[in-house]
């Protein structure tokens, strides 16, 4: 069972912390009391330089290598859905739950080829609190972060996140040939009908049925976004051309046949231009062969999904 790390307030009293000795020169054999409080704070010191969660738990295992060798580090944080392996994992392990105020900030596995000793888990019990505050501070920043990419009124991800995940997807594609990428613009047909007809507070709720929709007939591994006004965006991943338009047709029967208004006299339908990628250097050339095929989409009558094709579109009208 892991053993479980409590930190109340731990270096807040600490003003420029000195450092009399090179801590690098350290060793669990030449370990004082005095020399473990220098390597503290010096270890501290160093983790307050990242609010990024892999960096700090990178940074824990290389000073921590000083003393004790330790082979990897695991950090899970199953609520947070994070896992993070620095090093390599091997046979021998020792693990720790890490919490303050009673509040858990998940668990932190020490791996190596052989079993640790009495004393090195010692040490590294000695040091563990010194992570929990930097870690504590790394976590809110994540989560404020993860915060301002979300769409309030959707709870889709918003267009910040969107070139956020473009960009890495795109980077993805270009380094695996065997795997291409597709993005979808998916526009509402007579958006400002619904406001106009049945009020704002109606149109709101459209756009949360489109967005949850959209959701339902994608897999996990792709992505919606809220690109703005009555306009998403989806990436769909590892896929080809046909399985592209596969999925815009479900996407655009599914909003047709789902999206509910408060009565009948309107029928919600969307307009929906796809682009497969061909080499683009940037996402942004992507979408903009995406965007010329949703103004194509609205051009042949709406409620349709046109293909954008290196050479000359195709359609699919109702």
């Amino acid at each position: 069972m892991a053993n479980s790390f409590t930190q109340h307030s731990f270096g807040t009293n600490v003003k420029n912390p000195p450092f009399p000795m090179d801590v690098t020169s350290i060793t669990i054999d030449t370990l004082t009391p005095e020399r473990l409080k220098d390597f503290r704070l010096h270890l501290f010191s160093h983790l307050q330089t990242s609010l990024e969660v892999e960096q700090l738990i990178s940074i824990f295992h290389r000073h921590l290598k000083q003393l004790i060798p330790v082979s990897g580090i695991e950090f899970i944080h199953g609520d947070k859905m994070i896992d993070i392996t620095i090093g390599q994992v091997r046979k021998h392990r020792c693990n720790y739950q890490l919490s303050m105020s009673q509040q858990n900030y998940g668990d932190i596995t020490f791996t190596r080829g052989k079993r640790f000793s009495e004393k090195e888990l010692s040490v590294i019990e000695s040091i563990m609190d010194v992570i929990i505050f930097p870690l504590r501070n790394a976590l809110k920043y994540r989560d404020a972060l993860a915060t301002a990419m979300i769409d309030p009124l959707t709870g889709l991800n918003n267009r910040g996140a969107m070139s956020i995940s473009l960009t890495r997807e795109l980077e993805r594609t270009r380094r695996h040939e065997d795997q291409d990428m597709s993005l979808v613009m998916v526009d509402i047909d007579h958006f400002k009908k619904v406001n106009d007809r049945y009020g704002h507070l109606a149109g709101d709720d459209v756009l949360r049925q489109v967005a949850q929709v959209i959701q339902q007939s994608i897999r996990g591994s792709d992505a919606c976004f809220r690109f703005g006004g009555e306009e998403f965006v989806v990436l769909i991943t590892n896929t080809h051309l046909a399985h592209s338009r596969m999925v815009s047709e479900r996407i655009r029967e599914a909003i047709e046949a789902n999206v509910r208004l408060p009565d009948k006299d309107l029928k919600v339908t969307a307009s929906l231009g796809l682009a497969h990628y061909n080499g683009e250097s940037d996402w942004p050339a992507l979408l903009e062969r995406a965007d010329k095929a949703l103004y194509a989409a609205k051009n042949q009558g709406r409620n349709c999904v046109v293909t954008s094709l290196v050479k000359q579109p195709t359609s699919l009208c109702i």
